[in-house]
Parts: structure tokens; sequence; C-alpha cells
């Protein structure tokens, strides 16, 4: 099951309280305050937390003589192994060392050690001498995907679906659904507000205690 934008959007205006349409076929017949309210929602959840989920895996091959590389959207996953710190970023099963000191690093070419970051730019050094598989973990920005499975910051066309695991999705638009009732409601002193606040709130306590125990077992085989 894949949670698109279009089939969201009918779930949202198909609640109880709900007085739009629920039985849309396509984004024409969107209203705009539904659909920013799903965007919002989206956003303010995506961002709450660092879910399992958003724990992302890029992979890209080096060129001869070609030092820099596109980053992905989102942050180099950081942790501490035996006391010492390391970022996701694997060349041969071996994580790629941070070099803070690249402005004054002298021209090499070889198998990558280390890395650094400028602009967009994932930069190696030694610069490669030969095509190298190197694998990148990080924290995905974007919430969202197209049909054609690149991503994007949020949910924008019909056919747009929501950038998570299967295993995920009924639990997370569980909290989206009400978050996004709220959003709509506006009005805290709306008796309707108060019902669905509290329905996002124990969904998202779910959602959170089932991602701490899939992060526990992805730990457990990060290496």
């Amino acid at each position: 099951m894949t949670i698109t934008f279009l089939n969201l959007y009918n779930e949202i205006t198909g609640q109880a309280w709900s007085m739009f349409d629920s039985e849309v076929d396509d984004k024409e017949e969107f209203e705009t305050s539904v659909t920013t309210s799903i965007q919002k929602a989206l956003s303010a959840l995506w961002c709450s937390y660092k879910f399992a989920f958003r724990y992302k895996k890029y992979k890209f091959k080096t060129k001869k003589g070609v030092s820099e590389y596109s980053r992905p959207n989102g942050n180099i996953v950081q942790k501490t192994i035996r006391g010492s710190k390391v970022y996701g970023i694997k060349y041969n099963k071996n994580f790629l060392g941070y070099e803070p000191d690249y402005e004054v690093l002298e021209e090499k070419e070889g198998e990558p050690e280390r890395f650094f970051i400028q602009y967009d730019k994932i930069c190696l050094y030694p610069v490669p001498d030969d095509a190298y598989d190197i694998e990148v973990k990080y924290i995905a920005f974007d919430a969202a995907c197209n049909e054609d499975g690149e991503t994007k910051a949020n949910l924008e066309d019909e056919t747009d679906y929501i950038n998570i695991d299967e295993q995920y999705e009924d639990l997370f638009k569980m909290a989206l659904m009400p978050l996004t009732m709220t959003y709509l409601i506006a009005s805290e002193s709306d008796e309707n507000y108060s019902q669905y606040k509290e329905q996002y709130e124990k969904a998202y306590k779910n959602l959170i205690d089932f991602c701490k125990g899939a992060e526990i077992d992805k730990r457990i085989g990060w290496r």
C-alpha cells in the first residue's frame, strides 16, 4: 500500500466532521484548505522526530579523477562507536574519516579514505583513481516522492506519495490524519479539535514507540 496524495485527500475529507467532497478523482477538484492542511501536517510530523523510516541509503560509483559527488537531501548520519565519532559514509565496508582541513590537502589519487562537504557535494580524498562503490546513510529531509520515485519536499500532485516504507505506513497515517484535521479545523475552542488532537497524540506515541524498536534492530546490524 502506498499513501498517495489523492487517496489521502479522500480519506481526510471522508472524516465524520468534514464538509468536503470525499470522492474526487484528480487534483483539479482539491480544496485549497484541505491540501494546505495536509502539507502542513506532513511537514510537521515528518520533521518532529528522527523516525526510523527517515534513515535512507544512497549509493554511487566514483569516476577516475572526479572528487565531487551529489549529496542526498538530508543530514549524513553520525554515531559513536567505541568512543569515536563516525559518519555514515562507507567504502569497502569501512567508514570514511571526516576531513575538516580540506583546504590544505595535497593533491593525491587513490582509494577514498576521507571526505568533506562543500556546498551540496560530497568530496572524497584522495581523489578516486578508479571506480569505487560508496554508500551514504542519511536522515531524509524530503517527505514525499513523485510517481517516478524522485524525492520532493512535500505532496503536490495527485500521484505523489509519502516517502516511507510500507511497514510504517498505517501507523504514520493514523497520526497524520488527525493532525491534518486539527490544522483544518484550526480553532482550539471547537470540540472536534480537541478530539482530533487527542487521537493524534495517542497515534503519535504509538508511532514513536514502534520506530524506537525498529531503530534498535537497525543499530544491532548497522555495520
